[in-house]
This record gives structure tokens, C-alpha cells and sequence, in this order.
């Protein structure tokens, strides 16, 4: 996802601006956040973590929509065909055209974080720079929000669903467990997956899969267990790899109990805008530092979203159980 399309790039710098304003000092030279703050710069987000797999898909972060409560996509296709010169029957030779169309809840969700001076000069005492820590943890928590609602929505919100469990996907049940597979098995079951979804698609480019995510203790296991073949012998994952080159292969602790407590699901996906993307109107906003009272500090944010659009249905297939 771009950074533009995940933060409201001009907030970050007004609340630059009302720091360097609010007369703040810490233990050392100079303000406790005008030194700071330049880790804040939109850069530092390229930072890859490795919890946050949904936010580094390659998935297209889509800011459309604004203030809107509902985000609303059509997409069109052509009907009809052509007729036989000399056939003059009414129900031939005409072509037509039809649309499909999606809409999604838009929610907000907000945060706040207020401090006292004194709050400021104890935290200097112990190294630490308070009003840059919270900056840092509201971003930090919504990407994590972000990777959350993207792979399976967000209980209670009106975003029922996400790329993990997502109902409008074709699912095929594991084998068993990954455990209780032997090597063959586990390659079987991937690429199974795989090979279902290209078909079902017939390798139309925008559709086709090109991520399968997985439980981190999945993925580690294909790692690890060796498969041995006619043409010698390698791990599954390097096996996987090696048959599916344009298929990137990744682990999410967020695929471990996505069917339900205990039931696994992996997910073998098309990143392609024609096929999905991830709606935020809003991208995250944060505002300037307020001081409400004689010692009193604060500073909100928000961010509005309304969750991962799927376009095509068949741009994702899920296998369940493993």
C-alpha cells in the first residue's frame, strides 16, 4: 500500500508546526519534540513488520469517497452476441451491457492522548520522550488495525468480513492438519489451492492469484519438511516456489483461527485493483497538539474505513483446516 493512501500526509506536518509553537522543553537542549518529531517522517512507515502481512500484500490502498457513509463500485461487462447474416430472429445479434455493484459501511474511528507538563519532565528523567511516544503508538495501532479489519474485518463495526473470511470466496477443505500430513500431502494441498483458483479464473491476469497467506506455523512447517521427488529433494515451500514462480508465499498469525476457534484458513489471492482493493476514505489524520487547560495537553486522530472491496469473487480461493 502507498503511504499517501494510508496517511493524511499535511496533518503530520501541522503537528509539526503546534509542537514546535507549544513552548514544550525536555531534560536535554532544545524541544521535546521539535528534535523528535523527524522520526515521524512519512518514510519511517515503509518500515516492513512482520505482523502486519495484510498492509504489505500489495493490496491497493483506495482513498475514494471522503466524508461519504457509504462507498458504492460499479463494474460493467458486455451482453449478447452476433447473428448469422440473413437471420432476422429479435433475440440475436444485439449486444448490451450490464453492471455489478457493491457497497460498503463506511465507519470512523477516533483516539485520543492528553499529558500534563509534568507528565512531559518525568518521562525526560527516564530518557524518554512522551509526546513523541504517543505519536508513534497511534500509528503504530492503526496499521494494526488496518492489517485486522483487511484479513477478517472487525467484530461489531458493520465490517463483517476480510480477505480471510470473506464468504463470496470458494473454499476447499485441507487434507488434515499439517501436523498429521506427510510432505506430499502438504504440496498437494497448496498447490491444489493454487491451480483451483487459476482455473476458476482461466489465468485471467487481474484475477489471478498471486499471494497465498497462511498460519505462520504453516508456513514454517513447509519450510522445514523435505519432499523427496524423481528429480531429487528440497523443502516444500522451496518446491512450491520453484512451480509457482510468479506466487509469493507468506505467513500471518491472523489465518489461525479464521474459521472459527481452531480452524485455519489460507488464502491464495489476486492483489490486482480489478480484483479487490482496501477502502479508507480517510487515511489516518492526526491534530495538532492542543492545550485545553494551564498544563494540560492533547492531540486526537482519526481514520475512516470501510474494509476490503472484492470486485471478483473468484479473484480468491480459501483452503480451510490445514
Amino acid at each position: 500500500m502507498k503511504i499517501g493512501n494510508l496517511y493524511d500526509l499535511a496533518s503530520f506536518e501541522k503537528l509539526d508546526t503546534s509542537f514546535k509553537t507549544s513552548g514544550f522543553a525536555d531534560a536535554y537542549a532544545g524541544s521535546v519534540l521539535a528534535r523528535n518529531l523527524t522520526a515521524v517522517d512519512p518514510q519511517i512507515f515503509e518500515k516492513k513488520y512482520p505482523e502486519l502481512s495484510f498492509v504489505n500484500s500489495g493490496i491497493v490502498a483506495d482513498n475514494s469517497g471522503g466524508a461519504a457513509r457509504r462507498i458504492q463500485s460499479l463494474r460493467k461487462r458486455g451482453l449478447g452476441s452476433f447473428r448469422t447474416a440473413g437471420d432476422v430472429a429479435d433475440d440475436k445479434g444485439k449486444i448490451s451491457l450490464a453492471a455489478e455493484e457493491s457497497s460498503l459501511l463506511v465507519i470512523t474511528r477516533e483516539a485520543e492522548s492528553d499529558w500534563s507538563d509534568t507528565e512531559v519532565a518525568e518521562a525526560s528523567l527516564q530518557g524518554l520522550n512522551l509526546v513523541s511516544d504517543y505519536v508513534k503508538y497511534h500509528n503504530e495501532i492503526y496499521m494494526r488495525e488496518v492489517d485486522e479489519i483487511g484479513y477478517l474485518g472487525i467484530t461489531g463495526s458493520g465490517i463483517a468480513t476480510g480477505l480471510l473470511n470473506y464468504a463470496g470466496f470458494s473454499t476447499v477443505a485441507a487434507t488434515g492438519a499439517i501436523a498429521a500430513l506427510t510432505a506430499q500431502q502438504m504440496y498437494d494441498d497448496i498447490a491444489g489451492l493454487i491451480i483451483a483458483q487459476h482455473n476458476a479464473v482461466n489465468n485471467t491476469a487481474e484475477y489471478k492469484a498471486v499471494n497465498v497467506d497462511m498460519p505462520i506455523y504453516v508456513l514454517n512447517t513447509l519450510a522445514i519438511t523435505i519432499l523427496n521427488t524423481a528429480a531429487g529433494s528440497a523443502s516444500v515451500l522451496s518446491a512450491l516456489k520453484a512451480n509457482f514462480p510468479g506466487v509469493e508465499f507468506r505467513g500471518t498469525f491472523r489465518a489461525d483461527n479464521a474459521g472459527g476457534a481452531g480452524v485455519s484458513h489460507t488464502v491464495a489471492y489476486s492483489t490486482n485493483s480489478e480484483a479487490m482493493k482496501m477502502r479508507i476514505p480517510t487515511p489516518l489524520t492526526v491534530g495538532e497538539i492542543i492545550k485545553f487547560r494551564s498544563f494540560k495537553y492533547s492531540m486526537d486522530s482519526k481514520y475512516r474505513i470501510a474494509g476490503l472491496d472484492v470486485l471478483e469473487d473468484s479473484a480468491a480461493y480459501i483452503l480451510t483446516g490445514l
